[in-house]
């Protein structure tokens, strides 16, 4: 017995000095890698919101996946700038954004969006680009809030069809799951420690901004919010969850990307309906246009980043008609 409890002190106190040093890290953290957008208060919690470009035309905003920061969209941001106002922000919990509640619907995600645009002055009619989960929201967006939303870009999004069924819900949890784990993990520097060993840039990221990455997406918020994203879908209301639920999207201009690569392992649930879904996505608009990227798997944006830019074009340019 008494070297089972040495044990468990040995072990109490390696976690008790994991956390400490995860603190002093993050505070350090907080110093070498000031936001480099806005941080705008939405009502006692800030979120961060980065915009660049000029233009007299639509604001274009991207809406992030679950688990995706918006650091890895930087480089797309970039390109758009060259042709229109775009921005990029962090969900509650993600990269510079304070974290919020537990148990967040995907109503509260669009009352923060919609806060963080108004609270940063940045006014509408806006272009939503919108990655994996983010579709639902922008829909919702759109559904909220119709005046606001001039066109959309929809990259390989789910739609009701896919996400409602009893198996896509089993594997969220899961999901969900495996990101409170990792939240656990981050609280001991675990995930910091694991991090450490990741050398390789991702394409079109500065040295900066990659190491800016690396620092902030070890935290236990980021985990935290990342794991609340999928079981969002399970607080949808009934009605919202037929096809069709989010609403229509009128004569807007609107673009759906979807993947030809299959999703891999037990995401391989997402597949079943998934084309039927994305030709229905495409009909909801009068102007709806489906592509299919052909070298991509779900990550689009980052095996063929230019498709999304071009697509992006291409709805800024209709709203200008």
């Amino acid at each position: 017995m008494m070297w089972l409890w040495r044990c468990v002190a040995i072990l109490l106190g390696l976690m008790a000095v994991g956390g400490v040093a995860e603190a002093i890290c993050e505070a350090r953290d907080r110093v070498r890698f000031p936001p480099p957008g806005q941080m705008v208060d939405i009502g006692g919690r800030r979120l961060h919101i980065l915009c660049k470009g000029v233009s007299a035309g639509p604001t274009v905003v991207i809406e992030q996946g679950a688990g995706g920061p918006s650091i890895l969209w930087w480089p797309i941001q970039d390109k758009i700038a060259g042709f229109a106002r775009v921005c990029t922000y962090d969900r509650a919990g993600y990269l510079w954004s304070d974290p919020a509640a537990r148990l967040r619907t995907l109503q509260d995600r669009v009352a923060d969006l919609h806060a963080v645009l108004a609270g940063g002055d940045i006014r509408p009619p806006f272009v939503l680009v919108a990655h994996s989960f983010g579709g639902p929201l922008v829909r919702l967006y759109t559904q909220t809030y119709p005046n606001e939303v001039a066109g959309l870009v929809l990259v390989d999004t789910p739609e009701e069809g896919v996400i409602f069924r009893p198996s896509y819900e089993s594997y969220a949890g899961k999901i969900g799951l495996f990101g409170r784990g990792l939240e656990a993990a981050a609280r001991l520097g675990l995930v910091r420690l694991a991090a450490s060993l990741m050398k390789e840039i991702p394409d079109g990221l500065s040295p900066d901004a990659f190491w800016a990455f690396k620092a902030l997406l070890v935290k236990p918020a980021f985990f935290r919010a990342m794991a609340d994203d999928p079981i969002a879908l399970s607080r949808v209301p009934e009605p919202m969850r037929r096809i069709g639920g989010f609403g229509a999207l009128g004569d807007r201009p609107l673009v759906v990307i979807t993947h030809a690569i299959p999703f891999p392992g037990p995401a391989s649930v997402l597949e079943d309906g998934w084309r039927e879904g994305q030709a229905r996505l495409a009909r909801l608009s009068t102007r709806g246009e489906l592509v299919v990227a052909t070298r991509s798997n779900h990550m689009v944006q980052s095996d063929q980043p230019d498709l999304v830019v071009d697509a992006v074009r291409r709805v800024v340019g209709m709203t200008k008609l």
